[in-house]
């Protein structure tokens, strides 16, 4: 059976009108990132203001979640889980010096630290292999 090119034009047109209908793969890939961008980028700070002072702390390959952090002077006990594919770790360095450091966290698993801090500011990062270089690290102040 031979379609004219009306046909197929005609064809076409009812398609595309009644897409508008249907809802697209796009929108929701769309929705998903949009949705996804607005929880990281509302990772980037927390206030520890809880009496345990207890931080918890995310790790994948290119990102330590929250990246910065205020707490109040004294024991901090820093619980890192770590969401990503590879080994990391959490060390806790002032001024290049590492106060205290966490053994190496396999994929899904979970290690504390307990380091006693003075007034400053602290980096927080994984050392393992290149992950300074890819962006696990972040800051820790203590007022």
């Amino acid at each position: 059976m031979r379609r004219t090119l009306i046909g197929r034009l005609m064809r076409g047109e009812i398609i595309r009108n009644n897409r508008a209908s249907m809802p697209r793969p796009r929108t929701a890939a769309l929705l998903f990132a949009a949705s996804l961008a607005a929880a990281v980028a509302g990772c980037g700070g927390t206030t520890v203001s809880n009496s345990s002072h207890v931080l918890r702390v995310g790790l994948t390959e290119y990102r330590l979640s929250p990246q910065s952090v205020s707490v109040g002077a004294g024991a901090l006990t820093i619980v890192a889980h770590n969401y990503g594919r590879l080994t990391h770790n959490v060390v806790v360095f002032l001024d290049g010096h590492p106060q205290g450091s966490t053994p190496p966290i396999a994929p899904g698993q979970t290690a504390d630290l307990t380091v006693l801090l003075s007034k400053g500011r602290y980096a927080i990062a994984s050392t393992v292999q290149s992950d300074q270089a890819l962006g696990v690290s972040g800051t820790l102040t203590v007022r």
